[in-house]
């Protein structure tokens, strides 16, 4: 987001309920939704940037989870899938796919188990 004073950035609002908005934009090359208040969002799409910085954040931060690669896994799993050459990759990029998604496998069930906890309002602190 641009910090001049004054400025404004173009939004697309998803949705209002009564006084709020939801609004979506692009903050630096990242999509961002937030609350603000619906009066603050021009006719035109504009809303001032004070107030976009003062919104209310929307949706979870998934980027504050963090993922584990294991390599070897991943090369494992590509050698399992026959692949060994980077024409082997070429030829069948769907075993590239297959060797990425089983090298992730414990990513996207802990991920899962993750969101599922949060949703019971269970902290993993508290496990």
């Amino acid at each position: 987001m641009k910090k001049i004073q004054g400025s404004k950035t173009f939004v697309t609002t998803i949705r209002t309920k009564g006084n709020s908005a939801l609004v979506q934009y692009v903050d630096d090359g990242v999509l961002t939704r937030k609350y603000v208040p619906a009066a603050k969002v021009f006719s035109d799409g504009l809303v001032a940037d004070d107030v976009l910085e003062q919104g209310i954040q929307y949706g979870y931060p998934w980027e504050e989870l963090s993922l584990a690669f294991d390599m070897q896994k991943f090369t494992n799993e590509l050698r399992n899938a026959d692949v060994w050459t980077v024409e082997d990759m070429l030829r069948t990029p769907q075993k590239l796919h297959s060797a990425l998604n089983a090298a992730f496998a414990d990513n996207i069930r802990n991920i899962l188990e993750f969101a599922k906890q949060e949703k019971k309002g269970v902290k993993q602190n508290d496990k």
